[in-house]
């Protein structure tokens, strides 16, 4: 049978059944899990279908389930010779200048997309710092994640994201140890966490790199991810990066890199506007046509937002 066949049988989508098949192959081939998959009748059908018994397919959902973290690297096929991707990054949910009529728009723009991706901070995370508290309007890990899911259920292309700084004080600040990307994939079917700080994907033969930095600004907006690129090694260089943190939008080519400052959904908050510091609010919209040698062309459009 096809995997289509088997999927509509199944209740769930041919991705999942192909990426399940692959891993109880043996085939290093990642799919997000659909957890909604419970019902018994639909869980027998899916076992025949595939020609598994009901006991072995429970035990493959349930090892892919209990997976440990995964790595940073995933593949994604495409049998088109482009993709065109939607890129949100610094969204700072839960912090009053989180924009959500900029999210609304980014939302429709990605109906018309791809994939989307996140080079991290989904959550504005709880700093310590003094007088934060009174910036947001979501206290709390809880409250910031729930937001964040609601928002990111209205997308409903795949999402590929890392974690931030502001994720990570969730895991270091008070030695919690949650993973914000881990938690959002767990509860988003169509979310893949990437890893934290950076992650890799690879579409046919581009690789996409996310990177998110833990350092100050810079007077030239462009020093940063110029420095990035610079520190990769010959055998280690992406195709793409999409670097977030600094909230700055730019696009420029660095030694066969195509580089990009993924701008931010957030607008210039109080410790910005006191560090002399802008906010680049927008996202991008980019699309690549890929080549023998890699990237053939990209055509990259930056969605500016004026308050």
């Amino acid at each position: 049978m096809s995997y289509a066949a088997i999927a509509e049988l199944a209740g769930i989508t041919p991705a999942a059944v192909r990426g399940r098949i692959r891993r109880h192959r043996g085939e290093d081939m990642h799919d997000n899990i659909d957890r909604q998959v419970s019902d018994k009748h639909t869980v027998k059908a899916f076992a025949d279908a595939s020609g598994l018994s009901v006991g072995e397919l429970r035990a493959i959902m349930s090892s892919a389930k209990s997976r440990p973290s995964p790595s940073t690297r995933r593949a994604m096929p495409s049998e088109s010779g482009s993709i065109k991707m939607l890129i949100i990054s610094d969204t700072h949910i839960g912090h009053k200048c989180f924009i959500e009529p900029l999210f609304e728009s980014a939302i429709e723009a990605s109906e018309d997309v791809d994939i989307v991706l996140h080079p991290g901070d989904h959550l504005e995370g709880m700093s310590g710092r003094p007088g934060h508290i009174y910036e947001l309007t979501d206290i709390g890990y809880q409250s910031q994640i729930k937001r964040c899911r609601d928002l990111y259920v209205q997308i409903e292309k795949p999402i590929y994201g890392i974690d931030g700084n502001h994720d990570q004080w969730y895991k270091q600040k008070n030695n919690a140890g949650v993973v914000v990307g881990e938690e959002l994939e767990k509860s988003l079917p169509n979310f893949t966490h990437l890893g934290e700080w950076e992650g890799d994907l690879h579409i046919n033969n581009i690789w996409i790199k996310l990177f998110h930095a833990n350092d100050g600004s810079a007077y030239s907006t462009s020093y940063k991810s110029q420095k990035l690129v610079e520190s990769f090694t010959g055998g280690e260089k992406p195709n793409i990066v999409f670097s977030g943190h600094y909230h700055k939008a730019l696009y420029h080519f660095i030694r066969n890199v195509h580089v990009f400052e993924s701008g931010t959904i957030c607008a210039q908050t109080p410790f910005m506007r006191g560090k002399k510091l802008a906010a680049h609010m927008g996202y991008w919209v980019v699309t690549v046509y890929y080549g023998k040698q890699g990237v053939a062309r990209i055509v990259p459009e930056f969605v500016p937002y004026y308050s």
